[in-house]
Parts: structure tokens; C-alpha cells; sequence
């Protein structure tokens, strides 16, 4: 059994955070977790602090000196960090979620949000913070409130055009969101003064496979194509990655999250099967 000890997650009412803090509650019930974010909410059994993380007034709720760990889901621009740089005790183990899109290779493509990522890792790494950077790939999986996987599934089941560009040859990263909630929670528990950034990712593929991959787990449909720029779900740039520290397979991952599609997400994305 990890010792997870008494963690805050800033965020942790949407995808990711919200399925970490649940798999601490539950599956280690005598730790102590804390949930940050604006709208108040959190899974049962963490303690919820309602506030906006551009307010320091809503900041200064937060105790930060009780945390063995703060896992920083929703950190997006440079103002933000330096909002609460000072805030965290320099051996505290600090986890920021950053992106893939800060990788130098692919940063151009992303506009503000990448430079925005590469910025904030650059002011952590020149801090006297104990930090950890992390950068998932497109994350996809049960519970995605952008739901990639979903999408893709309820076009093809209604046998509706789904728009790629031109050959749809593109290679993207697709990593699923128990890998990075796993390997969040070693991060959480291995609080040693590390200072490293780390990929998260899975497999490489291109665009128009990963569709033809997503049929297979179809009970029914067609994949029909249309080679435009109307409403691609995946930007025209590759983004492929090293993948020697690949976790589950699209197969495993598409097997376990087709189940969940056609017994009740459909039905939370408002899809007809």
C-alpha cells in the first residue's frame, strides 16, 4: 500500500483530478485529500475549498504548509504560478500538470496555451520548489468531458461524416486517463526532491487509423470521411513522442471504454445509440 499521505489538488472537479482524487478516497481511504476549484465541487470523501485561483483572497483559504503533496491540475498561465510560488513550502512535493503541447517540437501549434505551459514550467524550474512537470499527450478515456473517443464513436454509430485533414496521415499521441491518474499517484507518493520533467503517453498513431481503430469497438455504424477543416477533433500537426514508457494499449484502453460507452456514457454526452 502507497503512503499518499495528505494531498491538495488544485482542480479536481473534471477529468483527470477528479478521477485521481477518487482513486485516493477510495482505494486509500486513510489519507486525506482536498480539492481547489471554483465551482465547489469534488468526489464524495474529499474535503472541498471553493475558490478561484486568480483570487488571493480565495487563495488564502488554502493551508498550504499541511500538505505532504499539492498535484496541480489547472495551472495554465505564468500570473498564476506566481501567485502561489510563495505560498508553497519548498519541500512540499509539487506535481504540475503541464502539457505535451509545451514540448518545444510542437509548441508553435498550440498559440497561448503552449507558450503559456512552457512559460510556467521555465518559472518553476528557476524556483526553489520540490517539483515534478509532467506532460500527458491527448488524454482520452471514461469520464473525458471533451470526449475524443466519444465523439468519434457517436459519429460512427449514427453514420454521420466525420471531417479529417485531407488523408487524415497526421500522427498524434493518445494516452489514457488511468495511466496518468497511476502514474500521478507514484509522483504523489515518491516526494524525494527529484526536479524532473517526464512525458505521460501512450500509443502513436494517425488520425485516420485511430478512427478505423475506434470501429472495431462499434457494435454497429459506418466510418464515413470527409476530407475538410469544418471540425477537426485533432489540430493538422503532428504530435508524436517517444513512446519506450507507453502504458495501456489502445485495444485494452478502447475495450474497457467502448463498455462504459454503451452502458452509460452515451448517455452523459447526450449521444443516440
Amino acid at each position: 500500500m502507497y503512503n499518499v499521505g495528505e494531498v491538495l489538488i488544485l482542480g479536481g472537479n473534471r477529468f483527470v483530478g477528479k478521477a485521481l482524487a477518487k482513486k485516493i478516497v477510495w482505494e486509500y481511504r486513510y489519507n486525506f485529500v482536498d480539492v481547489f476549484n471554483r465551482s465547489g465541487t469534488g468526489p464524495r470523501g474529499t474535503n472541498i475549498i471553493q475558490g478561484d485561483r486568480n483570487n488571493r483572497e480565495d487563495l488564502e483559504k488554502i493551508d498550504w504548509d499541511k500538505y505532504d503533496t499539492i498535484v496541480d491540475m489547472c495551472l495554465f498561465k505564468p500570473e498564476q504560478f506566481q501567485l502561489i510560488e510563495y505560498q508553497i513550502p519548498k519541500d512540499t512535493n509539487y506535481i504540475f500538470v503541464s502539457s505535451g503541447a509545451a514540448d518545444e517540437r510542437y509548441i508553435k501549434y498550440y498559440g497561448d496555451y503552449g507558450h503559456e505551459k512552457r512559460e510556467v514550467e521555465m518559472l518553476l524550474k528557476s524556483s526553489d520548489l520540490n517539483y515534478k512537470i509532467v506532460r500527458p499527450s491527448y488524454i482520452v478515456g471514461i469520464g473525458n468531458h471533451r470526449p475524443r473517443l466519444g465523439y468519434y464513436m457517436n459519429k460512427i454509430i449514427n453514420k454521420e461524416f466525420i471531417d479529417i485533414d485531407v488523408y487524415g496521415e497526421n500522427i498524434i499521441n493518445v494516452v489514457f486517463v488511468q495511466d496518468v491518474v497511476d502514474y500521478l499517484i507514484e509522483l504523489v507518493c515518491d516526494r524525494e526532491r527529484k526536479l524532473f520533467t517526464e512525458n505521460i503517453v501512450g500509443e502513436n498513431i494517425t488520425v485516420v487509423d485511430l478512427i478505423s481503430k475506434v470501429s472495431e469497438y462499434c457494435k454497429d455504424g459506418e466510418v464515413l470521411l470527409v476530407r475538410d477543416n469544418r471540425e477537426l477533433l485533432f489540430p493538422k500537426n503532428d504530435f508524436e513522442f517517444n513512446t519506450d514508457n507507453a502504458y495501456t494499449t489502445l485495444d485494452d484502453g478502447l475495450k474497457e471504454y467502448s463498455k462504459w460507452y454503451y452502458e452509460k456514457g452515451y448517455k452523459e454526452y447526450e449521444y443516440n445509440i
